[in-house]
C-alpha cells in the first residue's frame, strides 16, 4: 500500500477545487519562450483516507501512565468506550502519521453525529485539537467483537476550523 505523506500546505492546496479555465481571445504566435520550470507535484482533489496497518491504542494504553485511563474506560458504557477507544486511536495515528500534529482531544460529533453500527464507528464531521488549533477529521474505526479494542482505523484530517465556529460547534478554546 502507498500513503502519500501531505504537509498542511499541501493538504490545503490538494483540496482546493481547480480553478476555472479562463478563456482568451485568439493571439497571433509569439516567438517561442523558454520552457517553464517545473511546478511543484499535484495532488488529487480528493486525497484518499489513511489506512495504517498498526493499530495504536491498545500499546498507548498498556502504558503504565495510562493506569486512570483504563479504570475510567471500564465505567463508560459500551458504545461510549468504544466512542473513547477510537477517539484514543484517532490522537495515536495522527501524532504517527505527521510529527507536526500533537492531537490532545477529539470530538466525533462536531460537525456531524458519529454513527455506530454494531463495532464500527463512522465519524465523517469530527474535529481534534492540536497546538491550540481544531482541525476537521474524519474517520472510520472498527472495534474487536467485543468492542476493547480497535482492529482496522482509516482517517483523513482536514482544513483548521474557522475560530468564529468553535462555539458554536462546542468546540473550547482551552483543553
Amino acid at each position: 500500500m502507498s500513503v502519500a505523506i501531505l504537509t498542511p500546505q499541501q493538504f490545503e492546496v490538494s483540496t482546493r477545487p481547480p480553478a476555472p479555465p479562463i478563456e482568451e481571445a485568439p493571439r497571433a504566435p509569439m516567438p517561442e519562450a523558454p520552457a517553464p520550470a517545473p511546478s511543484a507535484p499535484r495532488f488529487p482533489a480528493t486525497p484518499a483516507m489513511i489506512r495504517p496497518t498498526r493499530m495504536l491504542s491498545a500499546k498507548t494504553l498498556a502504558d503504565p501512565r495510562s493506569k486512570q485511563a483504563r479504570a475510567d474506560l471500564r465505567t463508560f458504557a459500551s458504545d461510549e468506550r468504544m466512542v473513547q477507544l477510537c477517539n484514543l486511536e484517532a490522537m495515536d495515528q495522527i501524532r504517527q502519521w505527521h510529527a507536526d500534529f500533537q492531537p490532545e482531544r477529539v470530538v466525533p460529533y462536531a460537525t456531524a453525529e458519529e454513527k455506530i453500527t454494531g463495532t464500527t464507528i463512522a465519524a465523517n464531521g469530527a474535529a481534534f485539537r492540536s497546538r491550540k488549533n481544531w482541525y476537521s477529521l474524519k474517520f472510520k474505526c472498527q472495534l474487536a467483537k467485543d468492542g476493547e479494542s480497535v482492529i482496522g482505523f482509516e482517517f483523513l484530517v482536514g482544513d483548521p476550523v474557522a475560530r468564529d465556529k468553535w462555539d458554536e460547534l462546542g468546540l473550547p478554546a482551552v483543553h
